[in-house]
């Protein structure tokens, strides 16, 4: 196996949680007291345009909430899609040490919206770990598209056989693998030190 020289990580269920999952949304009508069924048929329809960029936050929430009136604010709403996001304090400790330690090169290849993805980006201090953010809403495509892996490592003057790539969906984690690209498959954040020493990377282990 070739030395690892770039990690290429996802960050939604892997150095966060999802920021606007079916999850999220799922509480988000809850607490608002809106039709989810209407929610996600509406969300459905824009979620490409939006994680590609091509639809702002504003336009999204116009179309999938603000449509009518509401009871409640925008700034209601966006505050409480925004507190979706929450760290997985291990990994970014972790990464946090790799960053440090300096022998790989660190970036993101994630699907996001731009406004949550720079509230994320921003809030969480992720510019201290990655050098780059390969992210979708700036790159006009979504993964699993071979093309967003493609220009990430392009972009990076990284070959696939010295990269690694980092997700918790397995869709994604096969088309980075089909382009020759190592892979880690993470189904619990809690594991993932453990997945990288499987994997080559040299990391720490818990209590040394």
């Amino acid at each position: 196996m070739s030395r690892i020289a770039t990690i290429f990580f996802d960050v939604g269920g892997v150095c966060l949680t999802n920021g606007w999952d079916t999850d999220a949304r799922r509480s988000a009508a809850l607490h608002f007291s809106l039709d989810l069924e209407e929610i996600e048929q509406r969300h459905q329809a824009l979620i490409d345009a939006f994680e590609r960029g091509e639809q702002s936050l504003d336009g999204y929430l116009d179309h999938v909430v603000f449509h009518r009136h509401r009871s409640f604010s925008r700034d209601a709403f966006t505050r409480f899609m925004q507190a979706q996001s929450q760290p997985h304090d291990s990994v970014l400790s972790l990464l946090r040490n790799l960053a440090s330690a300096g022998s790989y090169r660190l970036a993101t290849i994630n699907n996001e919206s731009r406004e949550l993805n720079r509230y994320r980006i921003d809030t969480f201090r992720l510019r201290d770990i990655f050098r780059a953010f390969f992210s979708s809403c700036y790159l006009g495509g979504r993964k699993p598209d071979a093309r967003i892996y493609e220009m990430a490592l392009d972009v990076m003057q990284a070959e696939p056989a010295t990269s690694l790539f980092v997700d918790d969906r397995e869709e994604n984690v096969l088309a980075a693998r089909a382009l020759g690209m190592h892979t880690v498959h993470v189904t619990d954040p809690r594991g993932l030190a453990e997945q990288l020493l499987d994997a080559g990377v040299e990391v720490a282990r818990s209590g040394r």
